[in-house]
């Protein structure tokens, strides 16, 4: 989405309907129709008028994602205003020089690349999955993600390692058997399991020598289990891609619930949730990884932020999901050798490309 200053200033972010049960378009005009022909000289000034949504944002995910987009959106203006990019306006706040990397390392999340499109279903099997990856890991990517378990889904009709499992773990094998030992694998389990079958499938991806153990329940929904699952996992434990705002974030770190947390720009509030977040933890940069199966505006977006926190773990990447994403913004994304290049330029340094986004969707207006 896009707003647009009275002098011509465009500051542009991502949003999603994905997870939701209603469109939050609907929800942004309503918002933005309060501060329509507002002077806004910064973030705070822009939050006064998002107060009572953002203090309920935390348990209503329509209104995290409202906030998220419009902030995002904001921050881009902001920076551009003041003539520098989004990672040196987000460094400010962190550290006395601005210099920041103008490559981001990725990972290849291969998930969506082998769910159904609008060609029908898409090959599944081990061998796909291995096919896939292989392809990414020849592409320069060093650490591939897959999200496997498509058959599971807590209740499961026995104990211990549930049957549902077993394909998923298939599909993994495939994968851990064709990479090189020195790329890292990264397995997704979408809260699919329960406090104990995490452990019967932890035991399992460290046999087949898994470096990431993501979301086998959801750890804002189930603190406790999650924090015992931490304490018996041998992997590193991430998640909470789904959380809103700094301080339940900087919870599930300093209260020993993940090892790494997920903020996505979609949801968690905009880039300075995240840095208010990194200043909150220990460690910040082997605990923070931010969550972006997604398009090239939040994509470009997580990778200023992964450079201003200078985050010791690669940038997610949905890999191969449609071959005209790049041309979306203007200039193309740019992505080479498992990296992508952040453009020179003040804000994001990109712009909506109208062209693509006419031919290849539909512009909504308020």
């Amino acid at each position: 989405m896009e707003y647009i200053t009275d002098d011509g200033i465009s500051g542009i972010s991502e949003i999603t309907d994905t997870q939701l049960n209603s469109p939050v378009s609907k929800m942004i005009a309503q918002f933005s129709n309060r501060f329509r022909d507002e002077k806004l000289l910064n973030e705070e000034n822009l939050m006064e008028y998002l107060k009572k949504e953002n203090d309920i944002a935390n348990s209503d995910i329509l209104s995290a994602t409202a906030i998220s987009g419009i902030r995002s959106a904001f921050l881009d203006i902001f920076s551009k205003r003041m003539e520098i990019s989004l990672v040196e306006y987000l460094s400010k706040s962190l550290r006395d020089s601005q210099k920041s990397n103008d490559k981001v390392e990725l990972y290849a999340n291969i998930n969506r690349s082998l769910l159904p499109n609008d060609n029908g279903p898409v090959d599944r099997s081990p061998e796909s999955f291995s096919k896939r990856a292989i392809e990414m890991e020849k592409k320069g990517f060093n650490t591939i993600k897959c999200a496997p378990f498509d058959e599971c889904m807590s209740p499961f009709s026995n104990k211990g390692l549930p049957n549902e499992a077993r394909n998923g773990l298939e599909r993994i094998s495939a994968i851990s058997d064709s990479i090189s030992k020195k790329t890292k694998l990264f397995v997704d389990c979408h809260s699919r399991f329960d406090l104990n079958s995490s452990y019967h499938v932890h035991d399992q991806l460290k046999e087949r020598n898994v470096n990431w153990f993501e979301e086998p329940i959801d750890p804002e929904k189930f603190i406790e289990e999650t924090r015992l699952i931490k304490k018996y996992s041998e992997i590193d434990l991430a998640g909470a891609e789904m959380a809103y705002g700094s301080k339940t974030m900087s919870k599930l770190i300093n209260e020993d619930v993940l090892d790494i947390v997920m903020p996505d720009v979609k949801f968690c509030g905009g880039p300075s949730e995240v840095i208010d977040f990194y200043k909150s933890i220990p460690n910040p940069k082997k605990s923070i990884s931010m969550h972006c199966p997604s398009g090239p505006i939040s994509l470009l977006t997580s990778a200023h932020i992964t450079s201003a926190i200078e985050s010791n773990i690669p940038l997610e990447h949905a890999v191969e999901e449609v071959n005209w994403r790049k041309d979306l913004i203007f200039p193309a994304e740019n992505i080479e050798n498992g990296n992508i290049n952040i453009p020179k330029g003040n804000g994001i340094g990109a712009n909506l490309n109208l062209e693509m986004i006419i031919k290849k969707g539909k512009i909504w207006e308020e």
